[in-house]
């Protein structure tokens, strides 16, 4: 198995469990301990730090920062990607991470769908979009790095930046770009 097909499987491992789906979006909002994260996930900091290694080890998330004997936990990058099941060393194990990616977004839509905390502000600035383009192989890896390079432009902006305009929050970014099923329809003219 060469390195890239040993990484896929260990990524693929991580994002199979619920837990570590759990410590994923817990980091999304900031670097946190194992400490912390057993506190806002009802579980123990044993048991945090046993699925932080492996989230590590899988090249999710890095150590950001000791302090005294607590270690600091963050993202390593601000997206996860894995190959197609279909091109993945293990089929099985890429269909069940989308499986349960799909599942917990679905819950998060829920979720801010049954809030009532945020303002208009924030309900006006939230996006529900579904479209769809004609597109070549070549054309939707074009249109997928130009949103790559939108979602990193985004992420990285600095900190003080963010907070400039107001209170920031964790948002959820959800992007699915794929061949439809759909039969192009033919005008009969």
């Amino acid at each position: 198995m060469s390195r890239a097909d040993e990484r896929e499987t260990a990524l693929l491992r991580a994002l199979g469990s619920a837990i570590r789906q759990e410590i994923l979006e817990q980091l999304a909002s900031g670097p946190a301990t194992s400490a912390m994260l057993a506190r806002a996930l009802s579980s123990n900091t044993g048991v945090m730090s046993y699925h932080l290694r492996e989230l590590g080890a899988a090249g999710l998330i890095v150590r950001q920062e000791r302090r005294g004997r607590a270690v600091y936990w963050r993202l390593s990058h601000a997206d996860v990607r894995f190959q197609d099941p279909s091109q993945s060393t293990d089929p099985g194990r890429a269909d069940a991470a989308i499986d349960l990616i799909m599942a917990r977004l679905g819950l998060a839509v829920r979720g801010y769908l049954d809030r009532d905390d945020l303002s208009v502000a924030w309900r006006d600035a939230a996006l529900f979009s579904q479209s769809s383009a004609v597109l070549n192989a070549s054309d939707l890896a074009g249109f997928t790095a130009e949103y790559l390079a939108l979602l990193q432009r985004w992420t990285r902006r600095p900190a003080a930046r963010r907070r400039r305009d107001g209170v920031a929050r964790p948002v959820r970014i959800a992007f699915f770009a794929f061949p439809d099923n759909a039969q192009r329809l033919e005008d009969p003219s």
